[in-house]
């Protein structure tokens, strides 16, 4: 069910002890289709606030498994998985795109019964557009999200996309795992970030992908003018694959957002800056929501 746990990035540094301790279930939608949740609640030494984690598109486990493991000690935590990743039981057929899987995420919400004004939305890089396709359509109304690596629209160029999905399945492993490695040779910095994203590619089903390419169509500039609730974005100056300009843009189509800012992208994702991370969250929920 889970990624291999096999790359450079996380040996020696992942505790994975959400990922050990959560409770896990497969929620039936309202299309029949399956979805993998991950989930520690009522716990009443924890903050009363319940947080939601929303990842983005081809995300791994390793990619933002201490950042959980934080959250973890200070909030009740959920974490549902969006129908790109390959925990979920679908149907070729069945549909993904960011109207559905919000839909996903709503319906998710109402199974486990949590309280929409304790609810506090986290999203990453597509699951930002998730998050303002939930919020922006009023499908539910947390007391307020939180959103890093945010655009407009997905940075993966659309030729791409359509070059290596009109190969049959079967080899759009490889074919698509090449491609990939190219683009992010030539878009993304050395450093974590692009050991990072290539971990995402070698440990992701590509075939999954080719099901969610409406996906890579999406543009949620008007979702984002949609959101009323607190807002803050979570911006640094060394994330080399999400532009500050655009950073900027979604900040002013937000009528209540704010800027937080962090001194670099492994400060989020690695223990020991997850900690003070998650620390800053804590706070901004109790004194800006």
């Amino acid at each position: 069910m889970f990624m291999k746990r096999n790359s450079c990035v996380e040996k020696g540094t992942q505790d994975t002890i959400f990922l050990k301790e959560s409770s896990k279930v497969y929620i039936q939608m309202s299309d029949g289709q399956e979805i993998f949740c991950q989930y520690s609640l009522g716990d009443k030494t924890k903050s009363d606030i319940v947080f939601f984690y929303v990842q983005g598109f081809a995300s791994g486990y390793f990619t933002w498994s201490d950042f959980w493991d934080a959250l973890h000690q200070e909030f009740n935590l959920v974490i549902v998985d969006p129908r790109d990743k390959k925990s979920n039981k679908l149907m070729k057929s069945s549909e993904c795109s960011v109207r559905r899987i919000a839909l996903d995420f709503a319906e998710a919400i109402k199974f486990l019964k949590l309280d929409e004004k304790k609810l506090v939305l986290f999203g990453s890089s597509h699951g930002a557009s998730y998050i303002a396709h939930l919020v922006g359509q009023k499908m539910i109304t947390p007391k307020g999200c939180f959103l890093t690596g945010v655009a407009r629209k997905p940075r993966a160029p659309r030729k791409l996309i359509n070059f290596v999905f009109l190969f049959p399945a079967f080899m759009v492993n490889s074919l698509g795992r090449l491609a990939a490695r190219i683009y992010l040779r030539n878009k993304v910095a050395d450093g974590f970030q692009k050991q990072v994203f290539y971990d995402r590619i070698n440990n992701a089903d590509l075939r999954r992908w080719k099901y969610c390419r409406d996906l890579h169509d999406w543009d949620a500039t008007e979702d984002f003018k949609k959101m009323k609730n607190p807002v803050f974005i979570v911006r640094t100056p060394d994330d080399k694959y999400h532009e500050s300009d655009e950073i900027q843009i979604i900040h002013e189509l937000i009528l209540n957002s704010k800027f937080i800012d962090v001194q670099t992208y492994d400060y989020c994702h690695t223990k020991p800056g997850v900690y003070e991370f998650t620390k800053t969250i804590k706070k901004t929920i109790l004194e800006e929501m």
